[in-house]
């Protein structure tokens, strides 16, 4: 794996960066916001809530939707 930084100019990703012809590459765009910071409590909370929903026991995303619509 190779990292590489790149700019989009006119929009063509523009790098000095050299790659064989036909290299798969996966581009992740730069955030520039400051990072969140959550407080131990917080992370436990959310692992928690993705392993639930990796066992099946999420709530559907239209139920979602519905309850936010009847605020």
């Amino acid at each position: 794996m190779k990292t590489a930084q790149a700019k989009v100019i006119l929009g063509a990703i523009v790098t000095r960066s050299k790659f064989r012809e036909g290299t798969l590459l996966t581009l992740v765009e730069h955030d520039e916001r400051t990072p969140i910071t959550l407080g131990p409590d917080d992370e436990a909370s959310i692992l928690k809530g993705i392993s639930e929903i990796e066992a099946g026991r999420g709530i559907p995303v239209a139920r979602v939707r519905a309850k936010l619509r009847r605020r």
